[in-house]
């Protein structure tokens, strides 16, 4: 079957039609017919209020914000005036003090659609390379609580369109010890509430962790309450595009889902699995 692979990011290489087409034909070669490219919010400068804080956090972001979302949004755009199979989206970490904030500059711009990821627990990045060791401080089942309850926030603000790598905590390999059964189930019906897609992603398998996103109890969840989902492979090179999405798709269709969602100016649609 033809795939669509809606979280992919530019941000290895430069913005210009020549790296675009480079993600486009890795693509083809894994059954990828559309690419929605979705860079992470805290790149831009216009964005880098967003973020700030006293600590890790502010310092980090502040200097990853060197890219200017106009040039991005014009590159892409430009692609698909040119007849790319290519959607304009946007990945943005949610901070519960800078929820309106974070609206209001989605409210900028003409995405097709907007992911919506926790990466931060206060001051801590979680799945940060460089904060491993913090996560040898920290009581794991409280982690994942805090974890969950900012997600829950992100669901409920209605900002987002579709919730990425849901549980990317687990991301090091870390577990909670507690039983996860009912705040999995908080999510998944919070999510039909909201009316939200969720996110089955492959990057899980490059990580330390070496599955997919989501567990299969959480999918179960998801299933349970009809939440519609995608599989993106959260691709930052090109050769990443559509990457084990053949597990994705066969994880998928052992829980019953036989369609996909993808979106168009925010606007939810669905194709068939084959």
């Amino acid at each position: 079957m033809e795939f669509r692979d809606y979280h992919v990011h530019l941000e290895q290489g430069p913005y210009t039609l020549e790296w675009i087409k480079r993600f486009l034909e890795e693509g083809v070669k894994k059954g990828v017919a559309e690419i929605g490219f979705s860079e992470h919010g805290h790149r831009f400068v216009q964005a880098r209020d967003l973020w700030k804080s006293e600590g890790f956090r502010g310092q980090w972001t502040l200097k990853e914000a060197t890219e200017d979302i106009d040039e991005y949004v014009k590159i892409v755009e430009k692609a698909k005036g040119l007849g790319l199979p290519v959607k304009l989206g946007i990945e943005m970490d949610y901070i519960p003090e800078y929820e309106d904030e974070i609206q209001d500059f989605i409210n900028k711009y003409s995405f097709d659609y907007v992911l919506g990821a926790v990466h931060w627990i206060g001051d801590f990045g979680f799945d940060h390379p460089g904060l491993i060791n913090e996560w040898n401080l920290r009581d794991v089942d409280a982690t994942y609580r805090e974890y969950f309850d900012i997600l829950l926030k992100a669901i409920k603000s209605g900002i987002f369109d579709c919730i990425v790598h849901p549980d990317v905590i687990k991301v090091f390999g870390h577990r909670a010890r507690g039983d996860m059964s009912k705040i999995y189930e908080e999510v998944a019906k919070t999510m039909k509430e909201m009316d939200l897609c969720a996110e089955v992603s492959t990057a899980g398998f490059r990580k330390p962790v070496g599955e997919l996103y989501p567990a299969p109890l959480m999918l179960e969840c998801f299933r349970k309450y009809d939440v519609p989902v995608m599989i993106n492979s959260d691709a930052h090179r090109p050769e990443d595009v559509g990457r084990d999405f053949d597990k994705a798709l066969d994880f998928v269709k052992s829980y019953g889902y036989d369609r996909f969602c993808f979106f168009d100016k925010r606007q939810k649609k669905f194709y068939k699995i084959r």
